[in-house]
C-alpha cells in the first residue's frame, strides 16, 4: 500500500535549523553526527502537531527504532526535556502568590497549586522567579498565557521564594478565555544583567472576580515568558482552586 501523505511542517528549514541547534548536530540517542540525513520525529505521533516541544531531530536508525517501539515514547520525551534544559540559560526558580495583596494562598503539599479565600481581591497575583545565566544582559519582553477550565467536581504549592528577591515590577494582564492562548507584549521590559536572579509579579484579572470564585471556577494555567523577542521559557503548569489537573483522567460510563 502507498504511504499516506503527511502534512508539511510549516517553515520546515527554519524548524530543522532550530532542532539541529538544540541537538548540537548530534543524535540524542546514539551520538551519530551525520546530521545531513537526520529526520524530524513527531513525539506524540501526530504529524499535525508542529510545536517545537513535540519535535526532535534524530538519525534514521533511531527514528526506525522509535517506530518499532525499541525506543519508548517515554524515553523520547525525556531526551527532549534534557535537550530543552541544556539549551536554556534562563532558569526558572519558582512560582508563588502575593497573599498579602490578593485572596490566594498555596495548597499544602501540592506544587504550583493555589486556592482562593473569601477576602481581598480574587484576581491572583503571581510571583515568578528566574535567573539569567547568559553572559550578557537580556530583556523580559513577552508573556504567553493559556487557560484550561476544569470540569466541576473535584477539589482544590507551597513554593517558598528567596527572601532576598523583591519583585521589580507587577504586570496586569487579562485572563484569556478558556482554551485560548494569548501572547502579551510587555510594555515595560525588565533588563536583567548577566548572572542575576530576578523576580516579577503578574496579576490576572477579568471583568468580574466571579470568574475566579469557587466552587465553579477551577483552572490550569500555562505560562511561557519571552526574552529579547527571541526565545521563550515555559514554566510548570499552575493550578487554581484544584489539587490536580484531573481533566487528564479517563472517564468511563455505562451505555
Amino acid at each position: 500500500m502507498p504511504k499516506k501523505n503527511r502534512p508539511n511542517i510549516p517553515q520546515k528549514n527554519k524548524v530543522r535549523a532550530e532542532l539541529q541547534k538544540e541537538t548540537n548536530s548530534v543524535c540524542p540517542f546514539c551520538d551519530n553526527d551525520d546530521v545531513g540525513h537526520f529526520e524530524i520525529h513527531h513525539i506524540d505521533e501526530n504529524p499535525s502537531n508542529n510545536e517545537n516541544t513535540n519535535l526532535i531531530l534524530i538519525c534514521p536508525t533511531c527514528h526506525s527504532k522509535i517506530t518499532k517501539g525499541d525506543i519508548s515514547r517515554m524515553e523520547v520525551v525525556k531526551h527532549k526535556q534534557d535537550l530543552y534544559v541544556k539549551t536554556l540559560k534562563v532558569q526558572f526558580i519558582s512560582t508563588g502568590v502575593d497573599s498579602v495583596n490578593c485572596s490566594w494562598k498555596p495548597i499544602k503539599d501540592v506544587p504550583n497549586a493555589f486556592e482562593a479565600l473569601e477576602m481581598k481581591s480574587l484576581f491572583p497575583i503571581f510571583n515568578f522567579s528566574f535567573i539569567n545565566e547568559y553572559d550578557r544582559t537580556i530583556l523580559l519582553t513577552n508573556a504567553t498565557i493559556k487557560v484550561k477550565r476544569l470540569p466541576i467536581g473535584l477539589a482544590g504549592p507551597d513554593i517558598p521564594l528567596p527572601n532576598i528577591l523583591r519583585p521589580v515590577i507587577k504586570y496586569k494582564l487579562k485572563i484569556p478565555s478558556d482554551g485560548k492562548k494569548v501572547n502579551y507584549r510587555l510594555e515595560e521590559e525588565i533588563e536583567i544583567p548577566q548572572g542575576r536572579a530576578f523576580k516579577f509579579q503578574l496579576e490576572l484579572f477579568d471583568e468580574s472576580m466571579e470568574r475566579f470564585k469557587l466552587p465553579f471556577n477551577k483552572y490550569v494555567l500555562y505560562f511561557e515568558f519571552g526574552f529579547n523577542n527571541d526565545f521563550y521559557v515555559k514554566i510548570p503548569d499552575v493550578l487554581l482552586n484544584t489539587k490536580e489537573d484531573y481533566d487528564k483522567l479517563s472517564y468511563y460510563g455505562l451505555d
